[in-house]
């Protein structure tokens, strides 16, 4: 019990049941094939943010070995067509830059989109994509913006990188170059997390407290800071640890699901459909989790868990 309020204390295993409560009765109670179509095109849209880099490959090997022989013509081709380089470089960069930003935005229509089909236990695209049309288009600028911080924060991270390992490089000591690695490869991933982190919270509460208050991401961020984090910083972190926990489970759930489908599953839109449980459950896990620590902060019905609405 929570002593200063006599209200209990927020349980992230009391989520999880309501959150497969509210799944059961969202989805099952009763079923309706079409309603799983209508709201796994949402969930398909909410999808479509992408991700981060998750590995790095640095060469390795010995001064006077073949490879260290190819990197070194390799060098000097670049150098003596450097700007042919340089505009293949940009093309690319233009082109995957305005596919990820198409993404990122139709990601942020599907998020609200999702978020009240689920909140109103429904099945609409048309009113929730212009009701929210103001709100997603924030949430895509700020989202936008933070990934333009860790793009910022990566390539600093690479200019220093390759400032320490040019000399290596040139003289083909490729061997020397796990020196520079070590120092900044942690800094690289400790980076990302943090960022992918904040992404997380945005999508799990940030959104929530936009779509109850109104307000713009980063005044929705704030609040979380101010009224939610404090006193509950440890079930947060168990919330999301619990998460990862989840999501392993589940991924493997719908790799058996994909297979048993004869990869049908594995099919964008149908695979969206497929594993709309394990969406709708993800995001009840957060809503539910908020409304016990702030009964003003509630989206879902109050409901006895086993018991339909």
């Amino acid at each position: 019990m929570d002593p200063s309020s006599g209200a209990p204390m927020p349980s992230v295993s009391r989520a999880v049941g309501h959150a497969f409560d509210h799944t059961t009765r969202i989805l099952f109670k009763p079923f309706d094939l079409s309603k799983w179509f209508v709201m796994g095109f949402s969930a398909f849209l909410a999808k479509l943010g992408g991700g981060f880099p998750s590995s790095f490959n640095i060469p390795r090997g010995p001064g006077d070995s073949p490879a260290a022989s190819e990197l070194s013509q390799g060098l000097d081709w670049v150098q003596g067509h450097l700007v042919l380089v340089i505009g293949i470089a940009l093309l690319v960069l233009l082109v995957a830059a305005v596919i990820g930003t198409v993404l990122a935005w139709l990601a942020s229509r599907g998020d609200f989109m999702l978020l009240d089909n689920i909140v109103r236990n429904r099945a609409e695209i048309a009113e929730p994509w212009k009701a929210y049309r103001h709100p997603a288009n924030r949430l895509f600028a700020y989202r936008i913006a933070v990934g333009v911080a860790l793009l910022l924060f990566i390539l600093v991270l690479l200019c220093i990188g390759l400032g320490v390992s040019w000399p290596m490089i040139r003289e083909g000591a490729l061997e020397q170059l796990w020196k520079p690695a070590l120092l900044l490869l942690p800094l690289l991933l400790l980076g990302i997390c943090f960022f992918s982190l904040y992404l997380m919270v945005l999508r799990d509460f940030g959104m929530p407290l936009m779509y109850l208050r109104g307000c713009a991401p980063g005044e929705a961020m704030r609040v979380f800071r101010r009224e939610l984090l404090p006193g509950h910083l440890g079930t947060f972190v168990l919330f999301y640890l619990l998460k990862i926990g989840l999501g392993i489970g589940a991924g493997i759930l719908v790799v058996m699901a994909g297979c048993l489908t004869c990869c049908i599953g594995f099919l964008p839109y149908l695979s969206s459909v497929l594993t709309l449980p394990v969406t709708v459950f993800f995001r009840c896990y957060a809503l539910d989790l908020l409304a016990q620590i702030d009964e003003g902060w509630r989206l879902l019905p109050l409901q006895e868990p086993g018991l339909p609405e």
